[in-house]
């Protein structure tokens, strides 16, 4: 039971082990760079089928398709979704 005011400790989801500062960190980070991978993903599959509908239709040529891709997220992104992750861990009542 917790007492007044008290939070519950962070655990893994698969052993119940009670995680660390670090860990939750390092977990956060790996969260936040798997996210903005998949979006990444997305946005260059979305792209890449919007582009060659494009070349169909004749508006376009082959060698436009660097305009149309998203560009790549880099380590600062990564880390700013990280902390929006753990802001919401933080403000967690």
């Amino acid at each position: 039971m917790l007492r007044a005011g008290a939070r519950p400790a962070l655990t893994t989801q698969h052993t119940g082990n009670i995680m660390n500062p670090f860990e939750i960190r390092a977990q956060l980070i790996e969260q936040a760079a798997d996210f903005m991978k998949r979006q990444h993903e997305i946005n260059t599959e979305f792209a890449k089928k919007t582009f060659d509908e494009l070349v169909k239709q004749g508006q376009r040529v082959q060698s436009d398709y660097k305009e149309y891709m998203p560009k790549m997220y880099d380590f600062e992104e990564v880390i700013a979704q990280a902390e929006k992750l753990y802001g919401f861990v933080k403000n967690a009542k």
